[in-house]
């Protein structure tokens, strides 16, 4: 069994990708081995109104509940977010918040930031947060959102104590900066970016922050999937256990997944 908790459905506004729709996501799944996958919404990262995009996520995953585990995107600039957020997480059973200061024009330290961190911090739910969409490198001329920075993570974790961290797409984590900051036991963390092999990012995380801080994520559909099943083979040298813990069962306990 495999749980991905990096993956997204929607149109994206700078580029064209082929799972757009819970069908195609599902499709993808199934052809690569993937039991379920943690999904927000994309266009919701850039309507106006985030909850649209809330909305139709929440629409579009109705026939495939047990498969897509959704995840509310939240823009704390926007005139009754808390509202929202709470139809999502308590009407529609989102699992998550995930925001993206880079794109709504706010920081994780001002009062936007710190308003809807202590807001999911009280809900009690993980906050999703990921480092970018796309390489700068290739990223269209209007797309002036830059990469979440690492410490102003970490200064966002040391305030909010309770508060825990699925951090998506992430490169260059320092493990033991993150367990000085406190999220040794409260943070999850995908390695579609990291290495296991070259650099050994994935196995210096887990001398840092211990084997239930990291799972499988794909960043699909932006990326292929096969390079994190290749991430995720190479982890079979593993404890039965712990590489079982990396494949599902830490998002499963980290997202409260039923079954």
């Amino acid at each position: 069994m495999i749980i991905d908790i990096n993956a997204y459905l929607g149109h994206y506004a700078f580029r064209s990708l082929e799972q757009q729709t819970a069908a195609a996501m599902i499709a993808l799944m199934d052809r690569n081995g993937i039991s379920k996958a943690v999904v927000s919404s994309l266009p919701a990262v850039f309507y106006r109104d985030s909850h649209r995009g809330n909305e139709e996520l929440h629409a579009e995953i109705q026939a495939h509940r047990d498969r897509l585990i959704p995840v509310a995107t939240v823009n704390p600039k926007y005139a009754g977010w808390e509202r929202d957020m709470d139809e999502a997480i308590g009407r529609w059973k989102m699992k998550a918040v995930t925001i993206v200061p880079e794109h709504h024009g706010y920081t994780l330290a001002d009062e936007h930031g710190r308003a809807v961190l202590a807001r999911v911090q009280e809900l009690g739910v993980p906050l999703v947060l990921t480092q970018r969409f796309e390489d700068r490198r290739q990223r269209h001329a209007w797309d002036r959102a830059e990469d979440l920075n690492a410490l102003a993570m970490l200064a966002a974790a040391k305030a909010y104590p309770r508060l825990k961290f699925a951090l998506s797409n992430w490169a260059g984590l320092d493990g033991q900066k993150m367990a000085e900051a406190g999220l040794k036991g409260r943070c999850l963390v995908d390695f579609a970016r990291m290495h296991v092999v070259f650099r050994k990012d994935v196995p210096k995380l887990i001398e840092a922050l211990g084997v239930g801080a990291v799972a499988f994520g794909s960043h699909a559909p932006f990326d292929y999937v096969g390079p994190s099943l290749v991430k995720l083979a190479d982890l079979e040298k593993l404890p039965a256990a712990d590489f079982e813990r990396i494949a599902w069962r830490n998002a499963a306990a980290f997202f409260g997944l039923e079954g």
